[in-house]
């Protein structure tokens, strides 16, 4: 890079005063959702440890009962 495109990448970086401000929120939503989508990866990891049994088998699941409410149950 020649002197000139050097000094307006660094302008571009700069932002006119407020870069430090700009690349700060970027780095800082990046860093956010980095650590969500880890805190997933460890929450799913965790269900499916939970969810296999001593075999490495799922575990069996009992059948879920249909929830009714007083109203249904009267009729």
């Amino acid at each position: 890079m020649n002197t000139s495109a050097w000094d307006a990448f660094l302008a571009w970086l700069a932002m006119g005063g407020y870069g430090l401000y700009v690349w700060g929120s970027l780095a800082m939503c990046a860093a956010v959702i980095a650590s969500e989508l880890l805190a997933l990866r460890a929450q799913r990891r965790a269900l499916i440890t939970e969810a296999t049994g001593p075999g490495g088998d799922m575990a069996p699941v009992a059948p879920r009962r249909p929830v009714v409410t007083p109203t249904e149950a009267v009729s």
